[in-house]
């Protein structure tokens, strides 16, 4: 009973405490004025109220410690005490209220107006007490134990149910550890790693502020299980502390494409920390508006300074990170570790483990590191209760007798010296004997070192099966990516020691691949992977120390030196498993005759195999030998013939789609125009692509699955690919077959743009020696000079210019060279370019400049290299926009600032509809930008020609700080559009309550608007019932009829008419003039190149602006066919809907080929209502509509029943505005 009282008296000290905190936040929130001590107060105050409701949040589930009563009891005792005094202060701030039966928002903001009672000293006092208050809360929570297991989690799914979560989420990408944590903890055995939990140097750890632990060890000592511990602990720790936060990755060798990669680990580290919030916080909200709403990927440093303000938030901040030396880009997170530590935030407690010493990596650092080195004598403890469980629980190995068992654990113990991995590779082995002869010999030969153990198990491989498992360990230790067990399975299919050449041969494909492999459960293992879609197997190497002995010095000299690998062979053997692999799909027939699965290794081949080409010739370059000048073992060039030859009739195999061939060595036997040839191979029926292109197109690289059915007449020359995968070799054997240089087709159009655009700069200089057109009209983007530009290519910019590229050519996607290289704000290209006489302030097709565009993108840095070469800030494109306008909406301050210092009177511009960068800013949630623009002197009130300001946006958007902002510049509440309509108006017609609270304490007027409606009237028709509320709460006449005689409760009938969407769409309340940025731009213009451009920079195909409209919405309302097409391709929902209800059918119904278009997509027609997007209605959950009408039904008529206190109002109102 005791315990019950004791959560009844926390119950009562949380509701006083969150009615105080309300108040409190509210009155100073209100006033107009407010100075930095005032806002101080109010981060205090709600920072208080978070504390007290994830106490609230614990209430109803608590288990209180009964040991602890007392000091419970005393603690609650003292909090109420002083939220009684709180309570009090705010009662003597609420002395003046006029109307008992009016809100208390209403009182306090006209009370406001009259007096401003907080002197510093008042509000002095008031900090200190919710200070102390905070304090004391904290020892409460860590004095109550609280039982809390599933807290986090739930709070974790709590923020992936959220709609916004999930779509920037999508747009972060971030890996996932949580696989190799379960992974991990597995492998637990009860008082797994107690030797460091439990000892002093981890107690200091945790109890330090800003420290750091590195945890040092061999190769198998059990660094990833003890992290996972560790892990596990600092969870449980977490769920006991109200503020406490914990990210944790582990690095991986065997995921090359994520887990090893430095700006993965950031993402994920930020989505861990933002989930634990249970919200979006708004650090991140803001990272992905800076970043076009989705358009753009976050750079590392916007990661960085993310992460720092998300960690801010909690205390203590648990960070553990798992093989640090596994990570690819070591030097960047070693970098990251540094920078943390330099934060000075003293709740950050980072962990880290390697195999390498912290010193040796960040050598004179200024931090303090305690190192715990995995010693032998330290994990002996571990390693016998995981021999011991391992012999127990095994279903194999338990089946010998007791005796036996003891002579097996005995062994392994005291052969292992602390090596999990040993004894893991020993238990496999003896998992073999299936007599007891077997079983005394394999532990009387018990290898004695980890190296010796992957030495016998490579011997024991039959001579049949030799080449192949030395051809799949150099496919696990170089791939590009993880391998699919399906995938290896065809690798094995391909025969490299076939003569006269390698063959594939489907006869050698493994059937049952798993268990082929568990026969080399020592050098491999299976690892079942679960996404949200779809489950599959790897093969991977069983552990980092396999590679390290595959390329060690060491295997050479032994007798497993057969399958020593070294880089250079390990990728001349992928390349040409690759090749030859996809050589089998020659003739038309070939796929058509076959399933998916039985060619499952396509996609990688056709992906990857220009990458391990580069590879071999990259590894060749750095093995050249000092006394020879060339690479070890391959000193004689024709044992690069092979590959090269392969790569040369690869391409080629174009020629023979159809069974027309072109094996003759002879040049003249060759077209010289490979793209014609292709032309006329366009009216043969039924034709396949090469698998080159029939997999994996190269020329739109973000397509998952590229299109199948593609005509021969799309398909570009052999030297255009050759070209794009920058091989060298392969276009200079192809040129000499007399293959056209100047051949179009492509996305890049020539071969030459290609390698510009790639920056290949090699093969720049081979085409341009073979009489490549330096200017030459095609592609993407009109030239090669613009390509390289684009792509940021200085050494290929330079080389084209000095073969007599044209620097200011017009054409291509962006205009000019410099326009490219200051839209993806390549500051060295445009000072080179500019210096070599590039027209600084070149026009576009939409009139832009290259300031323009840099300003657009937020490269801070081209802009200020512009301007200081003289571009005029003041040019406006064709729909009036200058730079500013372009900086400001997406929130790039530092710009905005730029141009305003360069040149103050672009503040008074307006576009051709009267909007400034203010109104373009004010809706888009971006407060400081706005109070930039704000505190240079842009008029607050200035209209455009629709008669609305800025605060109209604002208001629109619901941001309550911006709104905020605004009045406290003064903007006027009570301005009125060419329509009629007020901003209080366009609250109720979105229903941000909060916003219309603020516009009401500042004086809005409940006026009629169009048609004689009043806000009320417009909350009805939109069923927002909290605003509806909040109206009856500032005394709104209820009563009030409009220009049709009809009161609110008049309109509440026409939601059974099906007539209230009609109606709303007409008042033409809703701000439509959505300011779009970056990819959405690109779509509402057809700007189809604009758009692989950003999807190939990693945009989020399906990211929403200000109005909810994606770029399919923005191509379906501009009917953008070809657009519409790309986007769907590329993996646009068909099925997207606006704030405002509107479908891509919606805006296409009447095209018969687009509406095919998109049903073929999948579109679903439950999608669209009956009156199309424009008229629907979706702000109301269908099933509740009915209850939501009756709720107001009911409050409207309380309110009309109650005695009328007009005059009153009406009098208070008066007197207010004075």
């Amino acid at each position: 009973m005791a315990e019950v009282g004791l959560a009844a008296s926390l119950a009562g000290l949380v509701s006083l405490g969150l009615q105080v905190c309300a108040g409190l936040i509210n009155y100073y929130n209100a006033y107009r004025e407010a100075e930095n001590d005032v806002e101080c107060l109010c981060d205090e105050t709600n920072h208080l109220t978070q504390t007290l409701r994830l106490f609230q949040r614990s209430v109803n589930d608590s288990r209180i410690d009964t040991d602890q009563e007392t000091q419970v009891a005393a603690l609650i005792e003292s909090c109420s005490g002083r939220i009684a005094e709180l309570d009090t202060e705010l009662k003597r701030l609420l002395k003046y209220r006029k109307d008992e039966r009016r809100s208390i928002r209403k009182t306090m903001s006209r009370t406001i107006r009259v007096l401003y009672p907080f002197t510093a000293d008042t509000v002095r006092r008031l900090r200190e007490r919710i200070s102390k208050l905070n304090e004391i809360l904290q020892q409460a929570g860590t004095s109550i134990l609280i039982s809390q297991s599933n807290t986090i989690q739930d709070t974790i799914d709590q923020f992936y149910t959220r709609e916004d979560s999930r779509e920037i989420i999508r747009w972060l990408d971030p890996p996932s550890p949580r696989s190799s944590h379960l992974d991990a903890s597995a492998k637990h055995r009860p008082q797994t790693g107690s030797w460091l939990l439990d000892g002093p140097e981890f107690a200091e750890w945790k109890s330090s502020p800003r420290s750091v632990l590195w945890i040092q060890g061999n190769a198998g000592c059990g660094k990833t299980v003890l992290c996972s511990a560790i892990i596990n602990s600092l969870m449980e720790d977490c769920e006991s502390q109200a503020n406490a936060g914990i990210a944790y990755f582990y690095f991986d060798f065997n995921n090359q494409s994520i887990a090893q990669d430095h700006n993965r680990l950031l993402r994920s580290l930020v989505e861990q920390l933002s989930s634990q919030r249970g919200h979006l916080p708004k650090p991140l909200a803001s990272l992905y508006q800076r970043c076009r709403n989705g358009t753009v990927q976050p750079t590392t440093v916007d990661l960085v300074r993310t992460l720092q303000i998300i960690i801010g938030d909690f205390s203590p901040f648990y960070l553990v990170i798992d093989a640090v030396d596994e990570c690819k880009e070591k030097q960047e997170f070693l970098n990251f570790l540094n920078t943390i530590m330099q934060w000075t935030l003293p709740q950050i407690h980072v962990l880290a483990t390697s195999r390498t010493d912290i010193d040796a990596e960040i050598r004179n650092r200024k931090w303090k590191c305690a190192t715990v080195v995995v010693e032998e004598l330290v994990v002996d403890a571990d390693v016998e209760k995981h021999v011991l469980a391992t012999l127990e629980d095994d279903d194999v190995l338990n089946r010998w007798d007791p005796i036996q068992q003891q002579v097996i654990a005995t062994s392994l113990i005291k052969g292992a010296n602390g090596n999990f991995r040993w004894v893991a590779c020993q238990i496999g082995a003896l998992r073999e004997c299936h007599t007891l002869a077997e079983l005394e010999d394999a532990l009387n030969r018990l290898p004695a070192t980890l190296e010796e153990t992957y030495e016998c198990a490579l011997s024991a491989i039959t001579d049949a099966r030799k080449e192949a498992i030395r051809n799949v360990l150099r496919w696990l230790s170089f791939s590009a990516r993880p391998i699919r067990l399906e995938e290896i399975a065809e690798v094995m299919a391909v025969d490299l020691a076939a003569t006269p050449r390698p063959v594939y041969d489907a006869r050698r494909r493994l059937i049952d691949p798993q268990r082929f492999f568990h026969t080399y459960s020592t050098l491999v293992r299976v690892l079942t992977v679960k996404t949200k879609t779809v489950t599959y197997r790897e093969l991977r190497l069983a552990h980092l120390s396999v590679r390290d002995f595959l390329v060690s010095s060491r295997i050479r000299d032994g007798k497993a030196s057969y399958y020593a690998i070294d880089p250079l062979s390990a990728h001349k053997s992928i390349a040409e498993t690759c090749l030859i692999y996809l050589r089998q799909f020659d003739t038309p027939l070939t796929l058509s005759s076959r399933s998916p699965e039985s060619y499952c290794l396509a996609r990688y081949a056709a992906k990857h195999w220009p990458h391990h080409v580069q590879a071999v010739a990259a590894a060749a370059e750095r093995a050249i030998s000092p006394t020879t000048g060339q690479p070890p073992k391959l000193a004689n060039m024709d044992q690069n013939a092979p590959v090269i030859a392969l790569i040369v009739e690869f391409l080629l195999l174009i020629l023979k789609v159809l069974n027309l061939s072109s094996t003759s060595p002879q040049v003249k036997d060759l077209p010289i125009d490979l793209n014609y040839l292709c032309t006329e191979l366009l009216s043969a029926q039924d034709a396949q692509l090469h698998s080159q292109i029939l997999f994996y197109d190269p020329d739109t690289p973000w397509m998952d699955q590229p299109d199948i059915a593609r005509t021969l007449h799309t398909l570009p020359s052999a030297l255009y690919y050759a070209a794009h995968a920058g091989l060298v070799g392969s276009v200079r054997l192809l040129l000499a077959k007399g293959i056209d240089v100047n051949a179009l087709g492509g996305r890049y159009g020539t071969a030459l743009q290609a390698a510009a655009c790639k920056g290949h700069t090699d093969v720049v200089k081979v085409l341009l020696a073979n009489g490549a057109n330096v200017n030459q009209e095609s592609g993407d983007y009109g030239n090669a000079l613009q390509g390289a530009c684009a792509y940021g290519h200085t050494s290929c910019a330079k080389l084209l210019l000095d073969h007599g590229a044209d620097i200011n050519a017009r054409g291509g996607e962006h205009g000019t060279a410099l326009q490219a290289a200051a839209f993806n704000g390549y500051d060295q290209v445009v000072a080179m370019l500019v210096e070599n006489g590039a027209e600084i302030d070149a026009l576009d097709d939409q009139h832009k400049t290259p300031l323009s565009w840099a300003a657009s993108e937020g490269h801070t840095e081209t802009v200020r290299l512009l301007l200081d070469h003289g571009s005029d800030c003041m040019i406006q494109d064709e729909s009036g926009w200058t730079a500013l306008d372009e900086s400001a909406p997406p929130g790039f301050d530092h710009i905005v600032q730029m141009l305003i210092n360069h040149h103050r009177p672009i503040i008074y511009c307006k576009d051709t509809t009267g909007f400034t960068a203010l109104h373009h800013t004010a809706g888009q949630r971006h407060e400081s930008t706005v109070r930039i623009l704000l505190e240079s002197g842009m008029e607050v009130d200035v209209q455009n020609q629709y008669g609305r300001t800025a605060l109209f946006q604002a208001v629109s958007s619901g941001h309550e700080d911006t709104v905020r902002l605004f009045l406290r510049y003064g903007a006027d509440v009570d301005i009125i559009d060419q329509s009629g309509w007020s901003v209080l108006h366009m609250a109720a017609y979105v229903g941000h309550v909060i916003v219309g609270a603020l516009l009401l304490d500042y004086g809005a007027d409940m006026r009629h608007g169009k048609g004689g409606m009043t806000p009320l009237h417009v909350a009805v028709l939109r069923k927002n019932i909290d605003f509806v509320e909040l109206l009856l709460e500032y005394d709104a006449d209820v009563m009030a009829r409009n220009d049709d005689g009809q009161t609110a409760l008049d309109l509440l009938l026409l939601h059974q008419t099906g007539e209230v969407a009609r109606i709303v769409w007409e008042l033409g309340i809703e701000n439509q003039s959505a300011t779009i940025t970056g990819l959405r731009i690109a779509a509402s213009a057809g700007r189809d190149v604009r758009i692989r451009q950003l999807l190939e920079r990693g945009a989020d195909i399906n990211a929403r602006d200000e109005a909810g409209m994606t770029a399919l919405l923005w191509a379906a309302a501009t009917r953008r066919a070809s657009t519409m097409k790309l986007l769907i391709e590329n993996g646009a929902d068909v099925n997207v809907r606006s704030d405002w209800g509107s479908t891509p059918l919606s805006y296409v119904q009447d095209d018969p080929e687009l509406v095919t278009l998109l049903l073929a997509s999948g579109y679903n027609m439950d999608t669209s209502s009956a009156g199309g997007g424009k008229f629907d209605d979706t702000k109301a959950d269908p099933h509740a509509g009915d209850y939501v009408l009756e709720e107001i039904r009911v409050l409207i008529e309380e309110r009309m029943n109650e005695p009328s206190t007009a005059g009153e109002d009406t009098l208070s109102s008066s007197g207010d505005s004075e």
